[in-house]
């Protein structure tokens, strides 16, 4: 049938059929393709796009939820969160331990606050370790409320800058140099305090000495920092007290750093984890074969026509070059954009 097929194809005649063979009259295409699909609209809410964001809003203000009690007495919110975080104290993202509304903390930052005290982290690692190998990094793409943030300033449709792939390897190397400058800092003070010089130390690095990255972290300045200041009286309220600013001294830098990451991060999506988050490149280094993870259908996948997933990556993944079983990039945070944009239904989650 399939030479016939082809025989047919290459004459450009039609087979005739015998008269005892009933001719079934074809559809008229042209009428289907101006037929326009019945939008669904529940399918504009029930989806995974809307689910995310679903979520990232309710962890958003879950990790940070004593502001409930402090602004709306809603002590039964608090409750409830207070409960998730007897069961996971840390997980794998980037929040400040110390910050007044803050329940839930990042792994990391709970392991450079307990190094710098002098203790080993045992269970903030090894609770971090079980996580990242069931799920991977999806704790980035759906609780993490810096990345939250990152991927609402993104949301609007506008032109997005993607570095060629030896440019984005490069860039990505400046998380790892920070994740040595701030670990091997929080290290070196642990065992100072253990022998009992820290001192000195302390007052050689100031404001980097009990947390090396907490002053860079914009997570630190939007959850401490400036909460902080409202508390001290600094925050201005009106245009006569707008002076107040001059009196933050480098907390306006810090500010003006977190704008910053605001602001490149709507023409670059999720640059911050990308290239400078030093937890993110600490939380890749256990969960590139994490039990949980998206792999390809290679019968519907067409890699040499279609690149709609890595268009859509915020990671800037060049998936296509995985292997369709499963995608081993460390850098994946699960968000699952390429499986909501891809046209052919070609992204599967998979179980390894």
């Amino acid at each position: 049938m399939a030479e016939d097929a082809e025989r047919l194809e290459e004459t450009g005649e039609e087979e005739e059929l015998p008269e005892s063979v009933e001719t079934v009259e074809k559809p008229d295409i042209s009428e289907k393709k101006e037929r326009k699909p019945r939008s669904n609209p529940l399918g504009m809410i029930f989806n995974l796009r809307m689910l995310r964001r679903v979520v990232q809003i309710v962890f958003l203000l879950g990790i940070n939820a004593y502001i409930f009690t402090a602004w709306f007495g809603a002590e039964y919110i608090t409750a409830f969160w207070t409960s998730i975080r007897d069961i996971f104290p840390s997980i794998p993202i980037l929040s400040p331990l110390e910050a007044p509304f803050a329940v839930i903390s990042g792994s990391f930052d709970t392991m450079q606050r307990t190094f710098t005290s002098g203790f080993f982290p045992f269970f903030t690692i090894g609770s971090m370790i079980i996580i990242l190998i069931f799920v991977g990094r999806a704790p980035c793409g759906w609780i993490c409320p810096l990345g939250t943030i990152q991927d609402f300033v993104t949301l609007p449709k506008r032109t997005k800058v993607r570095p060629a792939p030896g440019t984005e390897i490069e860039l990505r190397k400046f998380k790892f140099y920070i994740f040595v400058i701030t670990a091997g800092l929080a290290v070196w003070l642990g065992v100072s305090v253990t022998m009992g010089s820290e001192a000195t130390l302390e007052a050689i690095l100031g404001i980097f000495a009990t947390d090396a990255f907490a002053p860079l972290n914009p997570a630190y300045i939007l959850f401490k920092i400036l909460p902080d200041l409202q508390s001290a009286g600094l925050w201005p309220t009106s245009i006569g007290t707008l002076w107040y600013i001059t009196q933050w001294g480098f907390a306006l830098l810090q500010l003006a750093f977190v704008i910053f990451v605001f602001f490149l991060s709507i023409w670059v999506p999720r640059w911050f984890c990308r290239w400078l988050c030093p937890a993110g490149w600490l939380y890749s280094v256990f969960s590139r074969e994490a039990l949980i993870g998206i792999g390809r259908n290679p019968a519907r996948c067409t890699p040499d026509t279609c690149n709609v997933c890595e268009v859509v990556c915020p990671m800037n993944i060049r998936i296509r070059k995985y292997p369709y079983q499963h995608m081993h990039s460390p850098d994946c945070i699960m968000c699952l954009d390429c499986k909501s944009h891809c046209p052919n239904d070609a992204i599967i989650i998979r179980f390894s």
